[in-house]
């Protein structure tokens, strides 16, 4: 490898210079000098209107309104075929911007504590094609979002946690924070800085992305992160958790056990969905074949969509039905089945069943 190189199959660059191909890998020389923004095959964006070059404030805002219309323009669609693996580039690019653009909007509304979850097969741990690159990708393209009026993000990844023999990572967080420090972040690089979960991580950053946090046996996230969003509230800052895994793991010392779990539950309920999406199948159990997709975005109603061959590898998707609220067993059932289904918002979800 020379260096600055980059693989193809992560992430382009473009630049001033020239971009050579390296055979057998693939991999693509980049220039030492500044690099723009990752390139993509999508057509150029608009030029910015005459008025936002007129001061800073403005050139963020139009780019942030040329972001949302474009992630506007590809809600026809969902993209197809995910269960080839690596996933294309451009259906990667698409989460991106969907993602992206729910964040800005929950933002946008004064939220201070979300999640995301999108766990198409490159992004669900539980899967063997799990690949962290593209969840990388994904937290670089909000951090770009994010950095891109001059505030600080900060991005996170939880520390070793545990006591004895159980003290350690999740599998699916193992050498992240290398990757993170070997990443190149272009532009905004002087605007992102890297940290741990907790109150003592809190600093002049504005915007706090925490990666995949999660209980580990013995030892529960809840209780860093929950001093640690505390204190950022307290200051007026944001706190993002991209693809968040609180359910409890009990332990034979009794942690995480019957005791508090109402508390618990709360807590990690307090986070606002901004973004969900991930496939359906016929069990939870099974990862093949994709039945249909959940997809919903801060501010629009829940969907489902379900899936149907049209021809020789070919496929696509239709949206069978909408909720106010995330739908449940019953409710996903009379959808596929073309059911009507009445939903009353005003009752809990299990008086819907």
């Amino acid at each position: 490898m020379h260096s600055g190189q980059i693989c193809s199959r992560n992430s382009w660059y473009a630049c001033t210079g020239h971009l050579a191909p390296c055979a057998p890998c693939h991999l693509v020389a980049i220039p030492t000098h500044k690099r723009t923004k990752p390139f993509t095959s999508k057509p150029q964006k608009q030029a910015f209107p005459q008025s936002a070059h007129n001061s800073r404030t403005s050139l963020v805002q139009a780019s942030k309104d040329m972001v949302l219309q474009e992630a506007d323009q590809q809600q026809a669609e969902l993209p197809t075929r995910m269960n080839d693996i690596p996933h294309h580039r451009d259906k990667r690019r698409w989460f991106y911007n969907e993602v992206t653009q729910a964040m800005l909007t929950a933002l946008s509304d004064g939220q201070t504590r979300m999640r995301i979850r999108c766990t198409i097969p490159e992004l669900n741990p539980e899967m063997d094609v799990y690949r962290i690159g593209t969840l990388l990708e994904m937290v670089r393209e909000m951090a770009y979002a994010l950095a891109e009026d001059g505030k600080l993000v900060k991005v996170c990844v939880q520390q070793s946690m545990g006591q004895g023999v159980f003290q350690g990572l999740p599998l699916s967080l193992s050498g992240v924070r290398k990757i993170m420090n070997m990443m190149d972040w272009g532009d905004i690089g002087e605007f992102v800085s890297f940290g741990e979960v907790g109150r003592d991580q809190i600093d002049k950053a504005s915007y706090y992305i925490l990666v995949a946090p999660q209980n580990v046996v013995g030892t529960t996230i809840l209780t860093n992160l929950g001093d640690m969003v505390d204190e950022a509230e307290s200051q007026g800052k944001a706190v993002i958790l991209m693809n968040p895994v609180l359910k409890d793991i009990p332990s034979a010392a009794g942690v995480m056990g019957v005791r508090g779990r109402a508390e618990r539950m709360a807590f990690a309920d307090s986070f606002i969905q901004a973004y969900h999406f991930r496939h359906l199948y016929l069990s939870s159990q099974m990862m093949y074949p994709i039945m249909g997709a959940m997809r919903h975005s801060y501010g629009k109603p829940w969907e489902v969509w379900k899936r149907e061959d049209t021809g020789k590898k070919e496929e696509k998707y239709d949206l069978v039905a909408s909720f106010p609220g995330e739908p449940q067993g019953k409710q996903l059932n009379d959808a596929f089945k073309n059911r009507p289904t009445q939903v009353d918002p005003s009752k809990p979800w299990w008086a819907n069943l």
